[in-house]
């Protein structure tokens, strides 16, 4: 009776364990520490051709919160983000749910109407008050539907320094974009930690009206000139069973 116990309790050790792994075995990453933390699996192959299909398995994450909330339930509520890397390139897919786009209405000030953006800060300096080389804002307006791998038409603080292309193409419910930003010197390593952000503006009329922000630090829209308030961004070794915590 006790080796049967024994065996009994054996196998549904193995079970739980088993059943335990491919949370991070399936998934090309683990899922994010809301508003704090999201991780970047590398090496990913990303095409930037307006299908998502290659970024299956990789975490989107849905933002609905900020500082300003959309007064029309079917624009700019919520928007997606997921983000990957492979050793040349940062990817970014962005989607926001849009019913009425509204862009092309204040010159370049792309901010204060439909526009999605996401900030990275790879100077090694995570509290920075100030933005320096490495650290930068990329705002991507609708306006861009329709280019497919090109280079983007951009805004935002140091977006001068990166050259950032990508796709942006409409969708059933809105619009969405995958974006290129090359990494430079910067190598990827699993556990190595840098600074993230993403953001969605939106407007029903003419101006801004609604703003979504990821980070939690960040309570006031303070990231264009305060990348202190980004979360954190952890790489992730595909295929690792390990989960390494933000630094």
């Amino acid at each position: 009776m006790k080796k049967k116990i024994v065996s009994v309790f054996a196998i549904v050790v193995v079970l739980a364990v088993f059943c335990a792994m491919p949370v991070v075995a399936q998934s090309k990453a683990p899922a994010e520490v809301t508003g704090e933390v999201v991780y970047i699996p590398f090496p990913v192959t990303i095409t930037l051709d307006g299908k998502t299909d290659d970024w299956a398995g990789i975490p989107i994450q849905a933002v609905d919160r900020g500082p300003k909330k959309s007064p029309h339930s079917k624009q700019n509520r919520v928007f997606n983000f997921a983000v990957a890397a492979d050793d040349a390139n940062l990817y970014v897919y962005m989607h926001s749910v849009d019913a009425k786009i509204v862009t092309g209405k204040h010159g370049k000030d792309f901010w204060n109407e439909d526009s999605m953006e996401f900030y990275f800060n790879l100077s090694g300096d995570l509290a920075a008050a100030a933005y320096k080389p490495g650290i930068f804002q990329i705002n991507i307006n609708p306006g861009n539907i329709g280019k497919n791998n090109a280079e983007l038409m951009v805004i935002g603080t140091n977006s001068e320094t990166v050259k950032v292309t990508g796709s942006v193409f409409a969708t059933e419910d809105g619009w969405a974009f995958e974006a290129a930003v090359p990494l430079g010197s910067f190598k990827p390593e699993h556990g190595k930690t840098v600074g993230f952000q993403a953001q969605a503006n939106g407007t029903t009329t003419k101006d801004r009206d609604s703003k979504l922000i990821w980070s939690k630090a960040d309570k006031a829209d303070a990231s264009y000139n305060k990348p202190n308030v980004f979360g954190k961004a952890v790489f992730f070794k595909v295929g690792s069973t390990d989960v390494p915590k933000a630094q």
